[in-house]
């Protein structure tokens, strides 16, 4: 998000995508056409960011999330950023809005398989420390967050990291001691679910985002799924934070 920031006096249209709760987006369509009609840039979004650079003019921008479209209609002024912010409703099946009180909580409900996807990022505990310990972290994008959710019978522990205002947020450092004290995981996410599978018993976690720990006790038991939510005041030099909804 920084670099992106960092760049936008390059352009003078900025769209960000994200939930009506917040959460960032990615895989996210965007079309762009003239006045006249004629389609100028056609793009499917990595992440929850779209810059462009157009000439001075009026355009017709559409959106389109999970099949939903979007319309918007911008006026753009020579290099002005005009930016949009476009959200959707949360679709149970595919998304995962974190509660309102940013502690603990489960969706209402959870896709019933996988669809195609980048493939999570899977790590292994450091050698010769707790053998049977398994992890992954990603769930940037629909698919990628859907794939996550369909594997979550195979762990014991999620983590979930956005700001404040919801936003999801990544390179998240993640890590988990024994109660002995022993590091059985460190990790940095790439995405805001993190699962991981550990023998039962208590634990202490660091989370560590734009320099701010978080630090939980948890106790995980075998067969049961613990998550815990962990969120962060915004950097304003770091994030990009959505207005109130108009």
């Amino acid at each position: 998000v920084a670099q992106l920031k960092a760049r936008e006096r390059e352009f003078n249209l900025k769209l960000v995508f994200a939930l009506v709760e917040g959460n960032y987006l990615a895989d996210v369509g965007v079309t762009i056409g003239n006045v006249a009609g004629k389609t100028l840039v056609q793009h499917v979004t990595d992440g929850p960011i779209f810059m462009a650079r157009l000439p001075a003019g009026t355009y017709v921008v559409t959106a389109r999330y999970n099949g939903n479209p979007q319309t918007r209609k911008v006026t753009l002024r020579g290099d002005r950023l005009h930016t949009e912010y476009l959200r959707w409703p949360g679709n149970p099946q595919v998304d995962f809005p974190g509660p309102a009180d940013g502690r603990k909580g489960e969706p209402a409900q959870r896709p019933a398989a996988a669809t195609a996807a980048v493939a999570p990022r899977q790590d292994v505990a450091p050698a010769g420390i707790a053998p049977g310990i398994a992890f992954i972290s990603g769930g940037i994008g629909e698919g990628a967050q859907a794939q996550l959710l369909a594997r979550e019978k195979e762990f014991n522990l999620k983590l979930v990291f956005t700001l404040v205002e919801g936003n999801y947020v990544s390179d998240v450092g993640v890590e988990v001691k024994d109660a002995s004290g022993k590091t059985v995981i460190s990790h940095v996410s790439e995405g805001p679910f993190f699962l991981a599978r550990l023998p039962a018993g208590a634990y202490s976690l660091t989370a560590a985002y734009d320099g701010q720990n978080q630090t939980r006790k948890v106790t995980v038991v075998a067969g049961h799924l613990r998550t815990e939510y962990l969120r962060w005041k915004s950097n304003p030099q770091a994030d990009t934070v959505l207005p109130p909804e108009r």
